[in-house]
């Protein structure tokens, strides 16, 4: 979380000691040869993905309006599956199929699409895009449940198939698809856009209407733009060779996306942004390290037999109090009693 925050061209500066790019952070939660060799050494015996995918099943349970939509992993290398997805922020990389809660933005699921081995279950008269939706949905069937989509994969055979299954459907659908009747616009010129739109759904009555400002597809469809939009500006993704890392990274990322928004709906607070969350994040898993690390050895004693100042009685009380102690992994000299207090003020702001 802490890279995410501050961004360097090399993994390499940010252990520099350069005055313009040091931080004394890195030193001492890790060394930049450890940090580096457990980088190029990282490997997986089994996929990740499958463990992230049981966790963000489990640990919520979604509202009524969900959503599917395309991701896109950023990545430019070698891969035979690798997709171009114009929309997108980042058009070239990984494709994901992300499912998510409407209300709260929490992703609940998502599938690596690989081609013709996609895992999906495979339904015959719906097609693949089809069956995509219905891989994340089939363990809500019967709950009344809502779920928007686009014209990838909208077709009135799929819509009818929910509904018999207790599935409300919305979204945009093309005009060609198969069993689509044929439509003839009967708004004159100055009546209607510039281009027609057309939406299936099961959700709202079949009469004719003005949207005025109420626009209830786009008010829910732009969750997983919004999500990837947030991950973008504070990724913890690198430049890598291997795809299987960068989708690692990504991810990590979901899931600290997913415990913000978790974060949120616990403690009620919709003005909570992405960056402060983070913030306060890593100044509690850096206090939590470092203490770790400081409280495992004794204070030592100052070599030569010499007395200093104590740090935190000379800045935070105001007294003069010199001490034999010192920290050996900070080199600060402190009173016994301070040794807590001085590791708690600096890494954690309190």
């Amino acid at each position: 979380m802490l890279v995410t925050r501050k961004r360097r061209l090399t993994i390499e500066e940010h252990w520099s000691t350069n005055p313009f790019l040091n931080s004394s952070i890195y030193k001492i939660l890790m060394s930049r040869n450890r940090y580096t060799m457990i980088l190029g050494m990282l490997h997986f015996s089994r996929p990740g993905s499958q463990t992230a995918k049981t966790k963000f099943l489990n640990l919520f349970i979604p509202n009524q309006k969900l959503r599917v939509d395309e991701s896109i992993v950023p990545f430019k290398g070698r891969l035979i599956k690798k997709q171009y997805l114009p929309n997108k922020r980042n058009r070239f990389g990984i494709k994901l199929f992300v499912f998510c809660d409407v209300d709260t933005k929490i992703t609940l699921d998502f599938i690596i699409y690989c081609g013709t081995k996609t895992e999906i279950r495979r339904h015959r008269d719906i097609g693949m895009s089809g069956s995509v939706i219905l891989t994340f949905l089939e363990k809500y069937y019967f709950t009344n449940r809502i779920i928007y989509m686009d014209n990838w994969y909208s077709s009135p055979t799929l819509f009818d198939f929910l509904a018999s299954r207790g599935i409300g459907a919305c979204g945009t659908v093309k005009k060609t698809r198969k069993e689509m009747p044929k439509l003839s616009t009967s708004l004159k010129k100055g009546e209607r856009d510039r281009l027609n739109v057309y939406i299936l759904s099961t959700i709202h009555k079949d009469e004719m209407g003005p949207s005025e400002k109420m626009d209830h597809y786009n008010k829910n469809m732009g969750i997983v733009y919004t999500n990837d939009m947030m991950l973008s500006s504070l990724r913890c993704i690198r430049k890598v060779t291997k795809w299987y890392k960068k989708l690692f990274f990504h991810i990590i990322d979901l899931h600290l996306l997913n415990f913000f928004h978790h974060f949120k709906v616990l403690r009620e607070d919709n003005a909570l942004k992405s960056t402060n969350f983070r913030y306060r994040a890593s100044h509690r898993s850096t206090y939590e390290i470092t203490w770790k690390r400081c409280s495992a050895p004794m204070p030592a004693l100052i070599p030569n037999s010499k007395k200093l100042r104590c740090k935190v009685c000379s800045h935070l009380y105001r007294r003069r109090r010199e001490t034999r102690y010192l920290c050996e992994i900070c080199k600060v000299p402190l009173c016994v009693t301070c040794f807590r207090t001085y590791h708690e003020k600096r890494y954690l702001n309190v």
